[in-house]
């Protein structure tokens, strides 16, 4: 038997007003979040992920339309959306760790025997088990998170997002704050600010997936190269926790100098992530803001006119 799905269409689709159309967007999210947090055929890792990628785009479009909601509503709505990310993530992140050091050791052939690797596996995948524990059961946590999704569901329903209009300010301001976060990494790469520079590379990346059927050939290649920078950042952060989480746990990893070893490897891929993240995001953060946004809102009005 195959298990259930549920679909969405995460684009703008002509002969709709535009504003509409995001708060179809906004509360299509909130319905697949809630499937995947209250179905008990679904593995809960990939519920997990599923859930959080969910959460990461509403409050994208969110961001896009902040200015055509009440102030008090859009703060309100995001941080509902962020805690219930964040009472998931613990979970996710201990999830992902055996993943990145899989990744770790196919990126570094030969430097990593099989041997070494399936050891840190095996006591990785341990540490997740021992997490999902800790975090009272993880089916348990998804229907609490799939509880506040209820509470925002109604909230985004009652948005008022009818106007067929451009929404040029939330579009710049996320530009912008990418933008200035790019400029700071190239000065100081710490983890923290690459982060930072991820999760409005993240929005951005979302916004063009919303905006690409305004010219496809066009919209496209910059959605592919958006979600190239954003896995090379979220690997980059991946590969950082490994780290950290090696630090606080070193018995999860390997006996005596083959520690360093590994340790440095993770350096080593992290700085090559990065080098790629720096020169992509100077190509895809090149114009000015309001030139970026005047060109977008240029390709909505001729997809209009074409529509």
């Amino acid at each position: 038997m195959s298990k259930p799905s549920f679909k969405t269409t995460f684009a703008l689709r002509p002969g709709h007003p535009t504003l509409q159309e995001l708060h179809r967007i906004l509360l299509e999210q909130a319905d697949l979040a809630l499937f995947q947090l209250t179905t008990p055929e679904l593995d809960p890792d990939k519920a997990v992920h599923e859930a959080r990628k969910a959460f990461k785009r509403i409050r994208a479009v969110l961001r896009l339309v902040r200015d055509e909601i009440p102030k008090d509503t859009y703060r309100a709505l995001n941080l509902l959306f962020r805690d219930a990310g964040r009472a998931l993530s613990e979970v996710r992140t201990s999830a992902v760790l055996a993943e990145t050091l899989e990744k770790l050791a196919q990126h570094a052939l030969g430097q990593l025997s099989s041997e070494d690797v399936d050891a840190v596996l095996v006591r990785l995948r341990a540490y997740h088990e021992a997490q999902r524990v800790q975090a009272m059961g993880t089916r348990q946590l998804l229907l609490e998170v799939a509880g506040q999704v209820q509470e925002g569901r109604a909230q985004l329903r009652d948005l008022p997002l009818e106007a067929h209009r451009f929404p040029t300010k939330g579009l710049q301001r996320v530009y912008a704050r990418g933008r200035r976060d790019l400029m700071t990494c190239e000065h100081h790469p710490t983890v923290e600010a690459l982060h930072e520079w991820r999760k409005y590379v993240k929005y951005l990346r979302y916004h063009m997936r919303l905006f690409t059927p305004l010219w496809p050939q066009v919209l496209g290649c910059v959605t592919a190269s958006l979600v190239d920078l954003s896995e090379w950042l979220g690997l980059d952060h991946d590969l950082a926790e490994l780290d950290a989480t090696l630090t606080v746990h070193p018995e999860l990893g390997l006996p005596g100098p083959r520690q360093g070893m590994l340790r440095a490897l993770i350096q080593t891929y992290r700085a090559e992530l990065e080098a790629d993240a720096l020169r992509a995001g100077r190509r895809l953060y090149g114009e000015r803001p309001k030139a970026f946004t005047h060109r977008m809102e240029a390709y909505w009005r001729a997809w209009n006119l074409d529509g």
